[in-house]
């Protein structure tokens, strides 16, 4: 029992001590936005796929080449070969070259030509690759993933603020029960000492003392279990909370919850309306948008593979330039190739199209469980509004009814007991009156989250100092 008071003194003056500050769910929100590790590895993911649309965009850089060979045996100077050579590739498949050989030596290959030449020329495809190839197809999905690394960014957001705000509301719930055990433990001081008195001076008999006392335990016991689950509540809360400097801390003792309000308006039909925005629905277009080019990529496996390569020589680079085609010191070749099964080219052909018809039903299926999600906690969320009506109203007649029998008990004609049954269910509507709050604005978090709108959240002005 000594245990118990001691707590119970002590509890209240941890609590009180210093001014309150009020952490607001927008300002909560805030810090995890801005420091909390998952946000912060979200924003990473994006920087990864920004930093692979670079890498993609390598295919596509003139590449300087340089290629020195040279052969001696037995005393002979077979060849000496260099060639210097700039490639640069386009988006439509041609690549342009512009380079300087120079061969010496007494047996070189009959096909070369002795001594320096330049030249320049070109090759592209003329049937497979020609509309789309592996490097413009990998620049185009290195570009979607990007924006998709964007949408899963608020997907990973949304889910950690649904978690984290459901936190918020279990801390703002303790919290208000705590204080609500609190004053109602310091009534039954008052009526306490009210009835000591009164026993002394013979107005009240000695039972009233007994009465008054278990009431006083009772709250005790009460207030010290309600204090124990803020301060798990405020635990779980501090979970949430980091510094920039990626270290966790937590609330101070002086710190309490944002003041209840009720000023949200929120409809099915404008929720349904805006589903299609929904970043849960959203990177299934970009995931089809790559599999779309991933097919078409495929497809010219099916295609014969037709390249032309033309060069243009000459022992000076600006004869080279002014030269007329196909007339002389010129090099031109064709190759084909096609393979006469086609199986390659068929298999995955057929695999591309699969795949895009598995993440429509994967969209369909997803849209589905949305819209039921949404529907299901948005009648949660109405239920939990009416709820919150009834139990205002019933609040005020309980409470008006333990006035009246305290009024009765002051002109002698009710008891101690019934004031303490009075008290206890006024307390137990009260408390489930908090309840129904928190679950109010859980409810609407989980509707929120369905739909995709927690990571809209405007961003508000910090105002909790950094423990």
């Amino acid at each position: 029992m000594k245990v118990i008071i001691c707590i119970f003194f002590i509890i209240p003056a941890l609590l009180c001590k210093g001014q309150k500050k009020f952490f607001t769910e927008e300002e909560f929100i805030t810090v995890i936005k801005k420091y909390h590790p998952v946000a912060k590895q979200a924003t990473i993911d994006v920087r990864i796929a920004e930093a692979e649309v670079t890498s993609s965009r390598g295919y596509f850089d003139p590449v300087l080449s340089m290629d020195n060979a040279r052969k001696e045996s037995g005393g002979i100077n077979y060849y000496n070969h260099t060639q210097t050579e700039i490639k640069i590739p386009t988006w439509y498949g041609i690549d342009l070259y512009a380079g300087r050989e120079n061969i010496t030596g007494n047996r070189i290959n009959p096909e070369e030509t002795k001594g320096a030449l330049t030249y320049m020329g070109f090759s592209f495809p003329v049937l497979q690759n020609l509309m789309i190839d592996k490097r413009r197809a990998a620049l185009k999905q290195a570009k979607i993933f990007r924006d998709l690394s964007e949408v899963q960014r608020s997907i990973a957001i949304n889910d950690l603020l649904s978690e984290a705000i459901k936190a918020y509301w279990d801390w703002w719930e303790q919290y208000h029960i705590n204080q609500l055990m609190e004053s109602s433990l310091q009534n039954a001081e008052k009526r306490f000492a009210m009835v000591k008195t009164a026993y002394r001076l013979g107005d009240r008999p000695a039972i009233d003392t007994l009465e008054a006392s278990t009431q006083i335990q009772s709250f005790v016991i009460k207030q010290n279990e309600a204090f124990t689950s803020l301060i798990k509540a405020n635990l779980q809360l501090s979970t949430f909370l980091w510094t920039e400097s990626q270290v966790q801390y937590s609330q101070p003792a002086d710190v309490i919850p944002q003041e209840w309000s009720t000023n949200e308006i929120v409809t099915l039909d404008g929720l349904l309306k805006a589903v299609n925005f929904n970043p849960e629905l959203t990177q299934y277009q970009f995931k089809l948008n790559a599999r779309e080019i991933e097919k078409r990529l495929k497809f010219q496996l099916l295609l014969p593979e037709v390249n032309l390569k033309y060069n243009q020589t000459g022992y000076n680079f600006s004869k080279t330039v002014n030269a007329a085609w196909f007339q002389n010191n010129y090099r031109f070749g064709v190759s084909f190739l096609v393979p006469l099964r086609l199986s390659e080219g068929r298999g995955e052909y057929q695999k591309a199209k699969l795949k895009i018809e598995h993440t429509r039903l994967e969209l369909v299926n997803k849209q589905a469980q949305i819209y039921n999600k949404m529907k299901a906690y948005y009648t949660d969320w109405q239920q939990t509004v009416a709820q919150l009506s009834m139990q205002n109203s019933l609040v005020a007649n309980i409470t008006a009814l333990q006035k009246g029998e305290e009024t009765r008990f002051f002109n002698g004609e009710s008891s101690l007991f019934l004031i303490n049954a009075r008290e206890l269910k006024t307390i137990e509507t009260k408390q489930k009156l908090i309840e129904l709050k928190s679950k109010n604005r859980k409810a609407l978090v989980s509707l929120k989250w369905s739909a995709g709108f927690l990571m809209a959240k405007a961003h508000c002005s910090l105002s909790m100092q950094e423990n």
